[in-house]
């Protein structure tokens, strides 16, 4: 299986080539995102290429999901525009803007603006949910998300990241819950897995939800997943609240708010555990120490 363990915007400009796509050397943007590499492009394009036999085995995988909801969604999402016998694709970006940070201080305070992205994206998953069927996701699609990640994992790393014997015994119970939670085979859908503000593209005029992106994640499993990060640490829940109420109708099935509050919890938690190494004031994932805590703790209390 072909991979790119190194990749350069020179030697990515020559495998770009074979696609007959020029790219002059100032074109391209490489850059590393786990097992893989994202290599902007002109024209709204992304290419993306393995580095990695696991990288080039999630590609596969997502661009599997990408051409089953192209046939059966009408929602956009990236469109593959070229396979190349070196496990590396090209593919149009949803056209819209992308700002998650600010789009969330402005949700804090807009509650219109949080219930249309919230009605919307609940109408994205109701179509998806529902359009996927378990005999076309068997044998591929894994059966578990990514993330949280296990307990032993969170385990590991938990009390080299947090001094506090109390919340770090909070936060196992959370995810010894979570990993104790029985899935009915009705709640087993095509999941994106990763639903949130940093992977959709809105309208830069008007704020519509254009699609979304970054299909990296998706699995076939709980349907609950896709709405555990429309939970915000505000006081409200706006967002969520406007999601649910677009989708239950739709698919005709009840979603468990305090299923919701758990895999907020765990996600949190994990989250959490991922900052081994990094200093208190850095950013991982977007956030701080101080506010990685703040937001396991409040999810905590939420579950009581």
């Amino acid at each position: 299986m072909n991979f790119f363990v190194h990749l350069t915007p020179q030697t990515a400009r020559e495998a770009l080539a074979s696609a007959g796509l020029v790219c002059a050397p100032g074109d391209l943007q490489v850059n590393r995102r786990e097992e893989r590499w994202a290599v902007l492009l002109p024209g709204q394009r992304i290419a993306w290429f393995p580095a990695s036999g696991l990288g080039a085995s999630r590609l596969a995988v997502e661009r599997r999901v990408l051409s089953l909801l192209a046939v059966r969604c009408s929602f956009a999402v990236p469109r593959l525009l070229w396979i190349s016998p070196c496990n590396f694709d090209i593919r149009h970006l949803v056209p819209g803007r992308c700002e998650p940070w600010p789009l969330f201080h402005r949700c804090q305070k807009d509650v219109s603006l949080a219930r249309r992205i919230g009605w919307s994206l609940g109408t994205i998953l109701a179509e998806q949910h529902a359009s996927i069927g378990e005999t076309e996701a068997a044998g591929w699609l894994p059966r578990r998300v990514a993330w949280p990640q296990t307990s032993r994992w969170i385990h590991e790393r938990l009390r080299h990241v947090v001094d506090d014997d109390g919340l770090v015994r909070a936060m196992e119970e959370a995810i010894g819950r979570y990993e104790a939670v029985l899935v009915d085979p009705g709640d087993r859908v095509l999941v994106h897995g990763d639903v949130g503000l940093h992977n959709l593209a809105l309208d830069p005029r008007s704020d519509t939800v254009n699609g979304i992106f970054d299909y990296d994640s998706a699995a076939w499993a709980d349907r609950h997943h896709d709405f555990r990060y429309l939970l915000f640490d505000v006081g409200r829940d706006d967002m969520l609240d406007a999601a649910v109420e677009a989708y239950e109708p739709a698919v005709g099935r009840t979603l468990d708010r305090n299923r919701l509050r758990l895999y907020n919890a765990a996600c949190a938690v994990s989250y959490l555990a991922f900052r081994l190494g990094t200093p208190s004031e850095d950013k991982s994932c977007g956030r701080t120490l101080a506010e990685d805590i703040c937001w396991v703790r409040t999810a905590l209390a939420k579950l009581a």
